[in-house]
């Protein structure tokens, strides 16, 4: 029991690094120039090559008409209530399907083959299993403990993911996140320009004491509130990354102590039941009218049925929010592909088509005489890689090297998108054709946001 608590500690603080705790970041120069797909040619790739077919004997999970891909992701054991691998395969297979229904890629159609539950702590053994089968030629990872992507990323596989767990990805070149997190502790603006815009004047930053993640993601948004203090009007009123995880017995203390302190807003570095736990406890005392802000909390179905305990409240979101616009990006091909699979739109459907994107932009600047190194080698050369539009562009060049706030490194671009929980349902936090708002590099960030888009 001892072993699962700790597991689950993990994949819920990993999941608080999803929020803007670090945010997203960019080169500078990508953001000038998004694409909406690889504009890399890698290694002899392009469109004017998708249609070559070439012999590829020996190579793991490719045959005469497929190539064909492995997907492991939590079910069992998954302790945060929300749809995890079976979103995350309908969103590949949704993008699979819009790709074979053009053709596919090299004379093949791309296939999903097994599909392994990792139980949430059988991830190294369930890699184990990709790495041994010959009969996959890449893998797709939902995973909350990624205990298996360091031998994923030593056999060479090529390994995509969702971008919850940084450290497991970090310095790993096979190992391709959905969200690119370079800078753990570096202080950015997005959340004191979010308590601004919503006229805070007192804010709180909370964690989980259990893992140092979750306190360093609690430590950046109360060293952020506090270093832009002057250009937001808002003060760090209230801070605790001693949470226990679960809150089993309540926050009432805490929220009293918050409300004894004044604060009008919550940055928060801790999971979506939480959340919820903490809305519930600030409307038995009073305090409906808090803002929150939710690194994690970007579920459709979980809010519609809140009962108003999330009006007003701040999400962030990892991609281009549902709530967008879709002209000049891929978001309505995932909205009509993804309702041929008969799923809906979700958070990990999303992902899922990310992934599914990046695995087939790697195929084709790869070039039709593609292996596995050749696949992981062309994305690496990729500077602006955006799943058309459905991302703030990646440079994979430089996103699998990590910093800290102390390292000799130039700053990226921050970018982030929002969204305002209205009458139990998501609204743009902004312009819809324009989702993100960036900051502009520095040292520090500029305070003053600029609306971007991408694709």
């Amino acid at each position: 029991m001892r072993r699962r608590s700790i597991h689950t500690a993990v994949a819920v603080t990993a999941l608080c690094l999803l929020g803007a705790s670090c945010g997203n970041s960019t080169k500078d120069d990508s953001a000038k120039s998004p694409t909406t797909g690889s504009e890399s040619k890698g290694r002899g790739g392009g469109e004017d090559t998708r249609n070559d077919y070439v012999e590829r004997p020996g190579v793991p999970g490719v045959t005469t008409s497929e190539i064909r891909y492995s997907i492991v992701g939590t079910k069992v054991g998954n302790p945060l209530g929300i749809c995890i691998l079976d979103c995350y395969t309908a969103g590949i297979k949704a993008y699979f399907a819009w790709r074979n229904s053009e053709g596919g890629i090299y004379g093949r159609k791309l296939a999903v083959g097994d599909i392994i539950d990792d139980e949430l702590g059988q991830n190294q053994a369930k890699a184990q299993q990709v790495i041994a089968d010959p009969n996959t030629f890449a893998n797709f990872q939902a995973t909350l403990v990624a205990s298996g992507w360091g031998d994923l990323d030593k056999a060479g596989v090529p390994t995509y993911t969702w971008g919850i767990n940084s450290t497991e990805s970090a310095n790993r070149t096979a190992i391709f996140p959905s969200l690119a997190v370079r800078c753990s502790d570096c202080v950015r603006p997005a959340v004191p320009w979010i308590a601004k815009q919503v006229g805070a004047s007192k804010a709180a930053a909370i964690g989980y004491g259990i893992s140092e993640n979750s306190k360093e993601c609690a430590g950046a948004f109360g060293d952020a509130i506090t270093h832009y203090a002057k250009d937001s009007g808002v003060e760090l009123a209230y801070t605790n990354d001693s949470l226990d995880y679960g809150l089993p017995n309540g926050v009432g203390p805490m929220v009293s102590a918050m409300k004894a302190a004044g604060v009008d807003f919550v940055a928060s570095c801790i999971d979506l039941n939480g959340m919820k736990t903490l809305a519930q406890e600030l409307r038995r005392q009073g305090m409906d009218d808090v803002v929150l802000y939710h690194p994690n909390s970007y579920d459709r179905a979980f809010v519609s049925t809140s009962d108003g305990l999330f009006d007003g409240d701040i999400v962030a979101v990892q991609f281009r929010p549902f709530e967008a616009s879709a002209t000049g990006n891929a978001l309505t091909e995932f909205t009509t592909w993804i309702d041929k699979q008969g799923a809906e739109p979700s958070e990990l459907a999303m992902v899922g088509w990310i992934n599914a994107s990046m695995a087939y932009d790697a195929l084709l600047a790869a070039g039709p005489e593609f292996d596995r190194q050749r696949a992981i080698d062309a994305l690496n050369e990729e500077t602006a890689d955006s799943a058309g539009g459905l991302l703030i562009p990646v440079d994979w060049t430089v996103a699998h090297t990590p910093y800290k706030k102390s390292d000799p490194q130039p700053s990226d671009t921050e970018c982030q998108a929002f969204v305002k929980v209205t009458g139990n349902r998501f609204e743009m936090f902004g312009d819809p054709k324009k989702p993100w708002k960036c900051w502009a590099e520095g040292d520090p960030y500029v305070f003053d946001a600029t609306d971007e888009s991408f694709g």
